[in-house]
């Protein structure tokens, strides 16, 4: 359940340091060990009903019709939407509420109405952040991961073992951010997110050779999508028998009798 942690972790490691992986000098193997799923904060007694939850749509961006339309890939829950360009290397410009005209008949759809100064050469994308009626529950869990090294030459193998540190402690948030993996199948979806990873431990298990031990802090969000009749908002709460009065979606009529 490591996601793409371990191509994560080799890339990085032979695009860093390409003068001891690149030609052969160094032998590099990544693996991974031990999963250990945290029970208590993995217990989640409401995971099969349906509550609010935050989701996250990055939608594509079409510099020659930057107004769109655009849709939302699930009906939004009542409530506020934050829209952001994004650019090439990575940047968010938030839009405010008057650059962003949503659809009243269609709650998943909305148009761009970019004030005249907005430069739109770099961007490459537009993100959503929005509520939405879900059925989910998050597993927490912990594990380990080897990196070995292997070389003939002491001096080397030294040397290429106080650099793989330097590079994984000075490169943890990019190694979250490129192990996050998505799976979807039916009505089921599974997001995996890289929470922290640190060393542990370093240990020399045969001659020539060094074994870097790490410790990796996941999270899986598991998800369903929703039937048909789950998850519909309240709109109105009214008393039986009484007119709907479209200015009050709540009108309880309280009758007491003395």
């Amino acid at each position: 359940m490591t996601g793409g942690l371990p191509q994560a972790l080799e890339s990085l490691l032979t695009t860093s340091l390409p003068g001891l992986f690149g030609g052969g000098k160094v032998g590099l193997t990544v693996g991974g060990g031990l999963l250990e799923i945290d029970q208590e904060e993995s217990a989640d007694a409401t995971a099969s009903e349906p509550r609010p939850d935050d989701r996250v749509d990055d939608l594509g961006f079409d510099p020659d019709d930057p107004a769109g339309p655009y849709t939302l890939t699930q009906p939004p829950y009542p409530g506020p939407r934050r829209v952001w360009l994004v650019t090439g290397s990575g940047d968010r410009l938030p839009l405010r509420p008057g650059e962003v005209v949503w659809d009243r008949t269609d709650a998943r759809s909305f148009s761009l109405a970019l004030r005249p100064q907005r430069d739109v050469s770099a961007v490459t994308g537009v993100r959503v952040l929005y509520g939405v009626t879900a059925v989910y529950t998050k597993v927490k869990a912990v594990q380990t991961l080897d990196v070995r090294l292997k070389s003939s030459d002491a001096g080397l193998l030294e040397r290429a073992e106080s650099l793989v540190v330097a590079v994984i402690q000075l490169n943890r948030r990019r190694l979250a951010d490129e192990a996050q993996a998505s799976y979807e199948d039916g009505d089921y979806g599974a997001v995996l997110e890289l929470k922290n990873v640190g060393l542990v431990r370093g240990t020399e298990p045969e001659e020539n050779a060094r074994l870097l031990l790490l410790r990796a802090e996941l999270e899986l969000k598991a998800s369903r999508a929703l039937a048909e009749d789950e998850g519909i908002p309240i709109e109105r709460i009214l008393t039986a028998g009484r007119p709907v009065d479209p200015d009050r979606p709540i009108d309880v009529h309280i009758d007491v009798e003395a």
